[in-house]
């Protein structure tokens, strides 16, 4: 009696526990070459597998695991090539509907390394993986896991590496970090490119391209509505895109040796295209609604922005000459004065809100610092020709500053003082706005005869409702504007050569005008007590 209960026990054990044995599995594999293997497990259910080793590929290696699969998975390996290596894992649990994972792996090439491994679950859509390897000695890891997930990674020169992480394994079970979306293509005939993007939030979508060789791109991507593009048709630029949350960046890179740093937190959207040699922009955003966009078009540029609060908005096109010298990364993270006759270099920092600063640099060593702290500034900087330079300070709210150069050789409205390379910022010479609602216009279309003798302009408006006009038309002129009261108003023309101009208004409500059109004319006002 105890023997047939027994047996009976065990039949019913074997019969409960049959859901866990394999169940419409199907695999093929085709050998043609040599010294091949192909590893095939599929303990799980309602998968497919294809592997093709072709008659022209000898000693490669192809392991798929469908263990774990439960609504079923499709894997296809196909290589061609010598010393390939392709291993693919899928699994899910059991929601969605046949296949939930698909991938497919394609290696022409020799010595190139495929991993994928996809984990969907949590009320699954179809996750789906592309590699295609044709060049050599190229590896490509990629893992997905929640669902709706596509990766395609393509490899056509030799010596790429593309690594793609999509979802996050914390955040399955309260499913959020679906539907993410990248594509990394990597062709050239240099090679030896380095894609890197994960991301583990909701709905990010990442374009890496890189033509060419030795072009890094890093891309980071987290929270919600994500996207980046990040295209590098030359060799050995650099481009690093952080992002978290709703933000858009976009950088072109067509030159040599160009950096692009992005870092976003909040509702950002920055664009940088460099399409020379040596070019660095660096745009830190952190808030919401802030806008960056950086051209730079010729060689050895460096810009560098960083907008803190909502509603900021940057806009930097510099065009400078072969000849100029390039600024290192370490002086882009220096948030300081540099010296305006090396190159052409643009820094702008806001902080507050709905600010916006626009930076236009045409010709060689052009220079630029803008920093404005407070609420609906407005900066606007406008330089064409060969060494200009200009230097604008907002620290109240709703101040406007315009800058318009239009000379040659050395045409500066701002420099540093003491001594070329200091990083006082409070004694250079330019616009300096503490107050609030002041306005300075400042153009300057005549020229210098050397840098030692510049048209210089240096305007201090620390009280309110101030405006101060400077027009140089002329060679070597001076012009030092301090406001200090409410309301005064401070116009000068200088059309002539080596003039000094110097305005002090410290009560309210006056007006000044200065017109000199000889040379070595000084003119001295003062309204108010001093």
């Amino acid at each position: 009696m105890k023997r047939t209960i027994y047996t009976t026990v065990s039949a019913l054990a074997l019969l409960a526990a049959s859901p866990a044995l394999a169940g419409n599995n199907q695999s093929t594999v085709t050998q043609a070459g040599s010294n091949s293997t192909a590893t095939i497990s599929q303990a799980g259910s309602n998968s497919d597998s294809t592997v093709t080793q072709g008659v022209d590929g000898d000693s490669n290696t192809a392991t798929v695991n469908q263990d774990g699969s439960v609504s079923g998975a499709t894997s296809t390996i196909t290589q061609t090539g010598d010393d390939n290596d392709a291993t693919v894992t899928q699994s899910d649990d059991g929601s969605g509907s046949d296949p939930i994972n698909l991938s497919t792996v394609e290696q022409a090439g020799s010595g190139n390394h495929a991993t994928v491994n996809q984990n969907t679950a949590t009320i699954a859509v179809q996750t789906q993986s592309d590699v295609n390897q044709a060049g050599n000695n190229n590896t490509a890891d990629v893992t997905q896991v929640d669902d709706w997930q596509s990766s395609s990674v393509s490899q056509s020169s030799d010596g790429n590496i593309a690594t793609v992480s999509q979802g996050d394994p914390a955040l399955v079970a309260g499913d959020g970090s679906w539907g993410n979306d990248s594509i990394v293509t990597q062709a050239g005939t240099l090679g030896s490119n380095t894609a890197t993007v994960t991301q583990h939030g909701l709905g990010g979508s990442s374009i890496v391209n890189q033509t060419g060789g030795s072009n890094t791109a890093l891309v980071d991507q987290a929270g919600g509505g994500n996207g980046s593009n990040v295209q590098q048709s030359g060799n050995s630029n650099y481009a690093d895109v952080i992002q978290t949350g709703s933000n858009g960046s976009t950088v072109l890179q067509s030159g040599t040796s160009g950096t692009a740093i992005v870092n976003q937190s909040g509702f950002n959207s920055s664009t940088v295209d460099q399409r020379a040699t040596n070019n660095d922009a660096i745009v830190d955003q952190s808030g919401s609604g802030n806008g960056s966009s950086v051209t730079q078009l010729a060689t050895n540029n460096a810009a560098r922005v960083t907008q803190d609060g909502t509603g900021n908005a940057s806009t930097v096109n510099q065009n400078s000459g072969s000849g100029s010298v390039a600024y290192t990364g370490t002086e882009l993270g220096e948030a300081v004065l540099n010296d305006p006759n090396a190159t052409s270099y643009v820094n702008v920092q806001q902080v507050g809100d709905a600010l916006e600063s626009v930076v236009n640099t045409s010709g060689s060593s052009n220079f630029a610092f803008i920093q404005q702290a407070g609420s609906d500034n407005h900066s606007t900087v406008a330089q064409s020709g060969n060494g200009n330079a200009a230097f604008v300070e907002q620290a109240g709210s709703g101040n406007h500053s315009t800058f318009t150069q239009t000379g040659s050789l050395t045409n500066l409205s701002t420099s540093e003082v003491p001594n070329s390379g200091d990083n006082n910022i409070a004694a250079a010479q330019g616009v300096h706005q503490i107050g609030n609602d002041n306005t300075s216009t400042i153009t300057q279309s005549g020229s210098s005869t050397a840098f030692a003798l510049t048209n210089m302009v240096d305007v201090f408006q620390s009280g309110d409702d101030n405006l101060s006009m400077v027009d140089q038309g002329g060679v070597d002129n001076m012009a030092d504007i301090d406001q200090t009261g409410n309301g005064n108003t401070s116009n000068v023309w200088q059309t002539g050569t080596a003039n000094n101009a110097n305005v002090l208004q410290s009560s309210d409500g006056n007006l000044s005008n200065i017109t000199q059109s000889g040379s070595g004319n000084t003119a001295n006002v003062t309204q108010g007590g001093i």
